[in-house]
């Protein structure tokens, strides 16, 4: 079922994975980077499924295939990963140098992708799906964990204003 080179490329992803997710966590603003995280790895969990049962993405050789259509790995970790690295070197720019920022994250991203559809059984694309509609989907799902992120900041600050516009003595 697995071949050794795809097993060996899921041990190093997985290593690699349960290192660099706390490494890029931690931090001053570690509560932020966590819910970068969470919040691709939700999002994840409702595209991944849905472009795998329409048939546009098959992830042949996975971790635990009984328990998730589609690669529990990337969606959870990897892709999640990444999109905590982008808002961590992009959350204080506006919004256009952002957008430009959230190339440099995704076109690599999605150049592993491919490379890994060409070489290796983890991944197979069909129905038209090409690496392109992975940049496109990889990039506007970082950026909108971003705004989220900033919306959430944006929310948080306006309540710490009122919050103490209340405690204010008359």
């Amino acid at each position: 079922m697995f071949n050794k080179f795809e097993k060996n490329v899921l041990r190093f992803l997985l290593t690699f994975g349960l290192i660099a997710v706390p490494i890029s966590i931690i931090g001053k603003d570690y509560r932020k980077w966590m819910k970068a995280f969470l919040l691709n790895g939700y999002a994840n969990t409702f595209v991944a499924p849905l472009l795998e049962r329409i048939g546009f993405l098959k992830y042949p050789v996975r971790i635990l295939p009984k328990v998730y259509q589609s690669s529990i790995l990337y969606d959870y970790c990897l892709c999640s990963l990444v999109t905590t690295w982008y808002c961590r070197m992009s959350l204080k720019d506006n919004w256009k140098i952002a957008l430009i920022k959230v190339w440099f994250f995704a076109l690599p991203q999605a150049m592993a992708e491919w490379w890994l559809e060409k070489n290796t059984q983890l991944i197979k694309y069909n129905k038209g799906w090409t690496w392109v509609h992975s940049l496109m989907t990889i990039a506007i799902a970082k950026y909108m964990v971003r705004s989220s992120l900033v919306a959430m900041d944006f929310y948080d600050i306006k309540k710490l204003k009122q919050d103490n516009i209340k405690k204010e003595p008359v």
